[in-house]
Order: structure tokens, then C-alpha cells, then sequence
């Protein structure tokens, strides 16, 4: 029988392979029967203490194998698992909790203490997750649950860590997870054989379905780890001889940076597939990478809200295309369009519209928001500006929103940023726009130096003159420690750079850092 839901996919693999390994953490290994087993027994007593189909459910936990199962209890159940950061803050977790309307909260005993506060406040059950896997506050006598799981149904809910005032919850049903999962297992052509490390958080999709779910439904394995440590990923890469990894390009920097720093650190040489999302490439950092591992980076391209979209096939490319985010996967569809909707011409640049196997069914008790991104005819606007070349290499040129306006004409914050991560002294970029009196906009770059560099914006204008146009170049450099991320998923968090920024320039363009 052709698998319908995750779930399906998940039990015909118990019955094929029960003894294969499935997933492993640092305290627990689990094989494809232990996880099923555990799955309707967590799923029973879920039923016990009321939980049905359709009722949402919040999981607040660190990654783990335990995290996973009770996800899959959830969905075996036919209730919806709803996601959320545990490194959320008490408001942050207050708004999530309340919106979604929580039948239930199931937390990480490490943050408990942050969430009970919440529950009790908001009079939700909270029932604990201990680090060895036991629910505390869950009836134990149960009875069978079973029956079949709607493939339309709502089976996530998962908050967005994007730039908006409040993050956004998108809603996906059971089909489109197993048909993402599936799409990303086929163009990355993962199998059996295959172990996975995941350290992106399960709380983004990038972790839960793109990598972790791929892999299960490939029949592989995965290694999950609690945080992006760069020493415990190397580590765990080494010990356990992963295959694939992918993760946001600040994960790569930092285990780079480690390596560099000790040359008798072991280093990873049994991957043959390494993804780069979220973030812009660096492809500096990247190529470094490659020489000490063997393994190219490659690239995807999606949304929470359409994914698959766009990455590589590592057969049909053995190596990226320069500044290409790869070629739209077979199971999804792009438009490239004006202002207008209307398609652009070939290889012009416009907003990517897409439709992919996972094309969220809307925003949860958020019509008008849904309204504004989703087509009558069923297109995700993206909010993205791309341009398809004639191999149909797609290249993301930036957000729409962030596009910098100098003088009247467009200057794209990820351009000036690849060039830029190409000197020598730069270990990382951010370039914003920034209000200029003269020219509507100027273009602003926060650059992160190498260890041993020293600011020198005569350098630094100077290599960018070099491959960009005058009114491309930034008319100010400024030096940070760091850059502000986001605390769930790494990325940077360009608003707050552009507004630390704004603070700290305070005499006209060209100023040094």
C-alpha cells in the first residue's frame, strides 16, 4: 500500500527493516520498531488524557529522539503538533501558546521553568518531557488507539522566526509533509545508507522535514544533537561517519573556524552531500570547507510557508553553480513576476511565485495575511527577487523588501555582500540601506574582520570598485564584534543591524570604521 501520511511511511519501515537504526542522540538509540512502538504507546496516552484528532498540541523541547517520537505520537493520534522555539522568551511563548488555541503543552524539563509561568497563566495543561524520554503528567494506563489519518488534515503548525512584529503560523497538512519529505530524499538521493546529522533546531522545518524527515522516510539514519555546538557537530560527524549535513552557513563558518584553529582536530570525510539554507552563501568559507572535507556545499532555496523549491540534485551537479541557489526540485513549480503578476521576461529578474509538495493550506486564525500571499489560482508570493538563467539556474538576488534604492536605481544587499566576503579580512557581511538626504538611500556594510585584520576602508572600497558599480559600492564601513541573530535559527537579523547602524553613524558617508 502506497504510503498516504509520514506516519505510513514511518510503520512500513518498521515492518520491513524493525531492527535498522532510525535515529540516535547522545543518550538514546532507537530502531525503526523501537520508534514505532513507542510512537502508539505515547500516542495512547495522549488519547488517555483526552487529546483527539484536530486538537493542537504545543511541543517546547531541545532536539532529541525523544522530541521526535512524541511528534509522531501526535500525528499517529491525528492531533496537530504545533512547534515552537525553546529558546523562545516568556512573551514570545505567552503570544504562540494563546494563538494557537493549545489543548495541551508538552515541555522540556530545561525549559520548564520558563513555560509553567505561561501554561499556568493561560490555564493550558503542561505535561513535562524529561531528558530520559518520561511524560510526566500523562495517564499510564491506556487502551489501543488506531484508525486511519486524514491526508488533508492539519498535521503542523509552525511559527516563522522571520522580521515581522509577531511570527507568523504557518499550517500544513499531513500529505504535503510526507510529499516534501519525499521530494527531498529523491533530488538529494538519500537512501538507507545515509546518516544524517541534524542540528538545526526541530522547531523550523528545516530541521523536522527537510532533514530529519527526508532521511526517516529514505530509511536512514539520524543523529540529532540538543545545540549547533561547531565542536559536537565536527565530533559527531567523525565518530559517527555522517553522510549529510545541512544547516545555516553560520555552522559551517564556526566549525571552519575551529578546524583553522586546530589543526589536530579531526576532520569530516565520510560526507558526501553538505546543503547550505537560510542564510546567503559565503562562498569563501565554502570552498575552505570543501578543501579540508572533500565535500562541496551545496544550496537550497524554500519557504515555511512552499517547500521544496529550489536546490541541487548532487549528481546532476557535482559542484554549485556560482552564485545559484540550484535549479526548481521536479515536484515544484516558480514564476518569475512584475509588480503586476505578470511573468517577466527570460532571465530578467521579479518575484518568485512558487508552488511546491508542501504549499502551506494558509496562516492559523490569519485570513487576511493569507489572502495577501496566496493566489486565487493557489501561488505562495514569496516576496523574493530571483532571476532564472538559460540553464535554469535560479538566482536569488534578495528580499523585495530589503532591496536598497540609491539614486533611483536598485542595489541588492546579497550582491554586495558576495563581493565582499571575498576579501581576505572578512569573516562576515551584512549590508543594509540606510536614509541618505541626497540620494533616497546609501549603502551601508557591517563587516565582521578576521582575527588578525585591521579596518581598512581604503581596502575595502577598493575591492569592491573592482566587480561593482559606483553606486553599489558602500558609501560607509563599519566594524562589529559580531552580528545580531536570531536566537532559534541562527540567521541574521538585518532590521536590528540596519538599526544599530543608524546609532552608530552619526557623520556623513565614506566615515571610517
Amino acid at each position: 500500500m502506497t504510503a498516504a501520511t509520514f506516519d505510513d511511511a514511518l510503520t512500513g519501515h518498521a515492518a520491513q527493516r524493525p531492527d535498522a537504526t532510525a535515529m540516535f542522540d547522545v543518550a538514546t538509540r532507537l530502531s525503526y520498531r523501537d520508534v514505532d512502538d513507542r510512537t502508539t504507546a505515547i500516542a495512547a496516552r495522549f488519547a488517555a488524557a483526552g487529546i483527539g484528532a484536530g486538537d493542537r498540541v504545543v511541543l517546547i523541547a531541545d532536539n532529541g529522539v525523544h522530541h521526535l517520537v512524541v511528534a509522531f505520537a501526535l500525528w499517529r493520534l491525528g492531533a496537530t503538533l504545533v512547534t515552537i522555539y525553546p529558546s523562545s522568551t516568556q512573551p514570545e511563548l505567552n503570544y504562540a501558546i494563546d494563538h494557537a488555541q493549545a489543548a495541551l503543552v508538552v515541555s522540556g524539563s530545561r525549559v520548564v521553568p520558563s513555560v509553567r509561568p505561561v501554561t499556568v497563566d493561560l490555564r493550558v495543561p503542561l505535561v513535562e518531557l524529561s531528558d530520559s524520554g518520561a511524560l510526566c503528567g500523562l495517564p499510564e494506563d491506556t487502551d489501543p488507539v488506531g484508525g486511519a489519518i486524514d491526508p488533508n488534515a492539519l498535521a503542523l503548525i509552525c511559527f516563522t522566526s522571520g522580521s515581522t512584529a509577531r511570527p507568523k503560523a504557518v499550517m500544513h497538512s499531513h500529505s504535503g509533509l510526507l510529499a516534501a519529505a519525499r521530494a527531498y530524499a529523491r533530488v538529494w538521493r538519500l537512501r538507507d545508507a545515509d546518516i544524517a546529522l541534524v542540528a538545526l533546531p526541530l522547531a523550523w522545518a528545516f530541521g523536522l522535514v527537510t532533514t530529519s524527515m527526508a532521511t526517516l522516510t529514505a530509511g536512514g539514519q539520524v543523529v540529532l544533537l540538543q545545540r549547533s555546538d561547531p565542536g559536537d557537530m565536527l565530533r559527531t560527524c567523525v565518530e559517527h561517519r555522517v553522510t549529510f549535513f545541512a544547516g545555516v552557513t553560520t555552522m559551517f563558518a564556526k566549525m571552519l573556524a575551529l578546524l583553522d584553529a586546530d589543526a589536530s582536530m579531526a576532520r569530516p570525510t565520510d560526507l558526501r552531500l553538505c546543503v547550505s539554507g537560510g542564510e546567503p552563501r559565503n562562498d569563501v568559507a565554502f570552498a575552505r570547507w570543501q578543501t579540508l572535507t572533500g565535500c562541496p556545499v551545496h544550496d537550497v532555496y524554500a519557504a515555511s510557508e512552499c517547500f521544496p523549491l529550489v536546490t541541487y540534485d548532487p549528481a546532476q551537479d557535482p559542484q554549485p553553480k556560482a552564485g545559484s541557489a540550484g535549479r526548481v526540485v521536479p515536484d515544484a513549480e516558480m514564476r518569475v513576476v512584475d509588480g503586476a503578476g505578470h511573468d517577466v521576461e527570460p532571465g530578467q529578474p521579479g518575484e518568485a511565485w512558487a508552488r511546491g509538495p508542501a504549499l502551506m493550506s494558509g496562516y492559523w486564525r490569519d485570513p487576511e495575511l493569507t489572502a495577501a500571499v496566496l493566489t486565487t489560482d493557489g501561488w505562495y508570493r514569496t516576496g523574493d527577487l530571483v532571476h532564472v538563467d538559460a540553464n535554469g539556474y535560479v538566482h536569488v538576488v534578495g528580499r523585495l523588501t530589503d532591496l536598497i534604492i540609491r539614486g533611483g536605481a536598485n542595489v541588492s544587499p546579497a550582491e554586495v555582500e558576495a563581493a565582499l566576503v571575498g576579501h581576505p579580512d572578512v569573516r562576515e557581511v551584512t549590508v543594509v540601506g540606510l536614509p541618505d538626504p541626497e540620494y533616497g538611500q546609501q549603502v551601508v556594510a557591517a563587516v565582521v574582520l578576521e582575527q588578525s585584520a585591521k579596518a581598512d576602508v581604503t581596502r575595502l572600497r577598493a575591492h569592491c570598485a573592482a566587480t561593482l558599480a559606483g553606486y553599489k559600492v558602500p558609501t560607509s564601513f563599519v566594524a562589529m564584534a559580531q552580528l545580531p541573530r536570531n536566537p532559534n535559527t541562527g540567521k541574521v537579523q538585518r532590521r536590528e543591524v540596519a538599526a544599530l547602524l543608524a546609532d552608530l553613524i552619526s557623520t556623513p558617508p565614506g566615515c571610517a570604521p
